[in-house]
């Protein structure tokens, strides 16, 4: 057994580190950054090629995409700003809006392991703690296919614990102005990227060198800087409240139906069990790797393992608070995920702590995260390439661009705008037809006025996933009679039936659509 197995939390692990050790822990990390760039690019690239369909999450993109505000609904705008300026440069296009997600998770992963590089004295925990990232569905399936905005406030979070992590251990002004700068984007990321600024300084007020943090007079400069970042959309927040508190709470109250008391327990058991959902494969993983390590080292304490546990139980003691003051009853995944993915960070930090880690078990777990790596992107390119087989297509198998190619070459001209129901069909429409104003009817603030339309033709469309023929939504016709009176007359209604991508004789997808021409030649 090496020293650095040997060393419990009364020991000094750094000092008694060996050379020997020392050149393991190095083997066992350096490689880290390299190998999730290329998962990340493989990930890219194939998203690139199978599809230029998209997603419920990606299809927002695009039709936010059309113009830049302080503001755009119950999400912060940090992320559309962002992805606005990728597609005012390299085009709006499947390539810009996937480049941007992979990088970004990129980034998440390389943080988060310089983040555990710098907090353990085992460097080769490191590589655990970061690739453990892996056996969170939250991370290897929905952040991957589905979020945005989550992505963003996952390496928000962890780069206001570094610079916070560096400020206990050598205060700079830097260091603090970087807090603020990280705190004020991190909000501009997600809301509830609140709480995690509240338990972080919970966390630092009992940390031993902490509290002396917080009096410093350069925390003045911290708060000056988020202040400001957070400013203009702050701004935009007061004037559209309804539209961010109002939305964002009845989400989040949506299952209540009872009594107080029933809705607060309710709220209680939906906490338990998303979180439940969320760490439940890691914490597996870990105990059936490590063992009897695993179990010890629970028991085991850190400055920094405290630090992070604090950050946990600040956090869950919000929470029940929220749904005792405003009986939050439903607790989505992608909600708590900013929180309970630093579960494999604390993790280690505990098994650093006791000392216990072989060499047997880091090699062993290392296989599950690689087994991942070579997994997951082929079933994420299978689920698109062979959903024929069994009759069930997923949205990136709907065949938009032939859609619109053959629409608009049967009509010979392109309109001036088109418009359709849900955000996910209007930004299906956006990415195959990136200069043409798109409208979605769900979405108000996407709305042209008929004099912006102008006179060219208006391009209506519905859609439905059942394979059968529809009518124009309601919708859609209350949407035209606001633009055009209650005398126009309705256009007539087609129907087009078009092969799915990567489908199987005799499944077809139906669009409807319907043109109008408010001044026909």
């Amino acid at each position: 057994m090496n020293p650095v197995e040997k060393a419990g939390f009364a020991d000094a692990p750094h000092q008694l580190a060996s050379a020997d050790s020392s050149r393991s822990s190095s083997y066992y990390y350096w490689w880290v950054p390299a190998i999730l760039a290329l998962y990340f690019a493989v990930q890219a690239a194939i998203r690139i090629a199978i599809s230029n369909s998209l997603r419920i999450d990606e299809a927002q993109q695009f039709l936010v995409g059309q113009w830049l505000a302080w503001g755009y609904d119950a999400q912060p705008p940090l992320y559309n700003w962002l992805q606005y300026s990728i597609f005012e440069i390299f085009g709006t296009n499947v390539a810009s809006l996937v480049i941007v997600k992979n990088l970004l998770l990129f980034l998440v992963y390389f943080s988060y392991h310089n983040l555990l590089r710098s907090l353990l004295a085992d460097k080769r925990l490191a590589a655990i703690g970061t690739l453990s990232l892996l056996t969170m569905p939250q991370m290897f399936w929905q952040a991957q296919r589905d979020l945005t905005h989550t992505v963003a406030t996952l390496l928000a979070v962890i780069m206001v614990i570094h610079f916070v992590v560096v400020t206990i251990r050598r205060p700079t002004v830097i260091s603090y102005a970087m807090i603020g700068l990280w705190a004020g984007l991190g909000m501009l990321t997600k809301y509830n990227f609140a709480l995690v600024v509240i338990s972080v300084l919970v966390a630092t007020f009992f940390h031993p060198d902490g509290r002396k943090r917080l009096l410093d007079w350069r925390l003045l400069l911290t708060l000056a800087i988020a202040v400001l970042v957070f400013l203009p959309h702050a701004v935009w927040m007061v004037s559209n409240m309804d539209r961010v508190l109002t939305t964002t709470v009845h989400t989040m109250s949506e299952q209540g139906a009872g009594s107080k008391v029933s809705d607060i327990g309710f709220g209680v058991v939906e906490l338990v069990k998303t979180g439940v959902a969320i760490v439940a494969p890691t914490t597996v993983i870990f105990l059936l790797i490590f063992r009897q390590s695993f179990l010890r080292s629970l028991r085991a304490r850190s400055e920094w393992s405290d630090f992070v546990g604090r950050i946990f139980s600040s956090t869950t003691v919000i929470l029940l608070a929220l749904i005792l003051v405003i009986t939050l009853t439903e607790f989505r995944d992608r909600w708590l995920l900013p929180f309970l993915f630093l579960l494999p960070l604390y993790f280690c930090l505990k098994l650093d702590a006791a000392g216990e880690q072989s060499q047997t078990d880091i090699k062993r777990f290392l296989y599950v995260p690689a087994a991942m790596m070579v997994a997951l992107p082929l079933i994420v390119g299978g689920g698109v390439l062979f959903a024929r087989f069994f009759h069930s297509y997923e949205h990136l198998n709907t065949p938009y661009a032939t859609f619109v190619d053959k629409v608009i070459a049967t009509q010979g001209k392109q309109p001036s705008a088109v418009v359709t129901t849900t955000w996910h069909k209007a930004g299906n429409i956006r990415v195959n037809m990136p200069h043409t104003r798109v409208i979605s009817t769900e979405y108000p603030a996407s709305d042209l006025s008929e004099q912006v339309i102008g006179d060219g033709p208006v391009l209506l469309v519905w859609n439905e996933r059942d394979g059968h023929q529809s009518g124009m939504p309601n919708a859609l016709k209350q949407w035209f009679t606001s633009k055009f009176g209650a005398a126009a007359q309705l256009p007539a209604q087609q129907d087009i039936a078009l092969p799915y991508y990567y489908g199987k004789d005799p499944d077809r997808y139906h669009f409807g659509y319907a043109w109008y021409d408010p001044k026909p030649k």
